[in-house]
């Protein structure tokens, strides 16, 4: 197991209310639990507020975590020293959304590529320059690219220049969150696609934060479904979307759009509105919308338990 995440929980505290302000926290994170093997790439999916991009960013101690246990390659990353964390953060790398902010308007291409090579002692001048100058072109970018600045680039392009910063030091884990919503659907096909031969070519193992089933189910083995901080239910990507057992994820199947009039999809019935991350309600966090309800529901959270081989659900009335 290359990454092995366990009871992950984070809380942020909040201003609310006008013109006295009052503390309020929101838990985003409640005891999630997750593990990538070598190689593959691991689904995120729920809708926006989940916590999808939290659990990344706590997995990578971009943000520190209130608990839990994040494992990788069989070191503690959330109780590594500078120096280790350092080293593991070689391994461990994010392709992040807005491929825009992501970047210094003010520093060119080749500099920003360039800049980890030199921060982490692999290379230097022009042996740097060199290997930048590959990394363009295994990701489609021309050489002139090196001493351009991102405002020069389209949105794809600017994806692929944040692709080739998460590859400039050669990392076995990419946690990429949201890496296509921002791109229109023709430029999302390409990047999917390079992503696609980067994990063939590069045995590279993936987290990949999305809200959009159809492209999950492309490039994921497996996948996770996200609800109000909690994952509620996980297996093989194929049997999430073709046999989902928990009804919020039946709900997410059959919301997503598919590009075919002629197939015909089933209308699933689900009532009441999101609830508040501020005060989420007791026992399952999904009972006041689901149709299965019952008064264990209201009650009682569901552990994520294992329904099948490979297969775990949140779900009291699951089988």
């Amino acid at each position: 197991m290359l990454l092995d995440v366990v009871d992950l929980a984070k809380t942020f505290t909040l201003r609310q209310g006008w013109p006295v302000p009052t503390l309020v926290d929101v838990r985003a994170l409640d005891g999630v639990s997750f593990s990538v093997d070598r190689s593959e790439a691991l689904g995120v999916v729920g809708e926006s507020g989940c916590g999808k991009s939290t659990a990344a960013r706590a997995a990578l101690r971009l943000i520190e975590p209130d608990r839990g246990r994040v494992m990788f390659d069989g070191r503690d990353v959330l109780t590594a020293k500078p120096a280790e964390l350092r080293a593991l953060r070689r391994r461990m790398q994010i392709v992040f959304q807005d491929p825009a902010s992501a970047r210094d308007p003010r520093q060119r291409v080749g500099s920003a590529l360039m800049e980890p090579l030199a921060v982490h002692g692999v290379a230097r001048g022009d042996v740097a320059r060199k290997r930048v100058l590959a990394i363009l072109d295994e990701v489609g970018l021309p050489k002139t690219a090196f001493d351009r600045f991102p405002h020069e680039f389209s949105g794809g392009q600017r994806q692929r220049i944040g692709i080739a910063r998460a590859l400039a030091l050669e990392p076995d884990l990419i946690f990429a969150d949201e890496p296509v919503s921002a791109l229109d659907v023709s430029v999302q096909a390409q990047i999917l696609r390079l992503l696609d031969e980067l994990k063939q070519r590069r045995r590279l193992a993936f987290v990949f934060v999305s809200h959009d089933l159809g492209v999950v189910r492309h490039f994921c083995e497996r996948t996770v479904v996200m609800y109000l901080g909690r994952i509620i239910e996980s297996g093989p990507t194929g049997q999430i979307f073709d046999a989902p057992k928990h009804p919020y994820t039946k709900v997410l199947r059959e919301a997503s759009p598919v590009p075919d009039p002629a197939v015909a999809k089933a209308k699933v019935a689900i009532e009441g509105e999101p609830p508040s991350p501020v005060a989420p309600p007791p026992g399952c966090h999904f009972h006041p919308r689901c149709p299965l309800a019952t008064d264990i529901c209201r009650t009682q959270a569901p552990a994520l338990r294992d329904i099948a081989p490979g297969r775990r659900v949140a779900c009291h009335h699951a089988s």
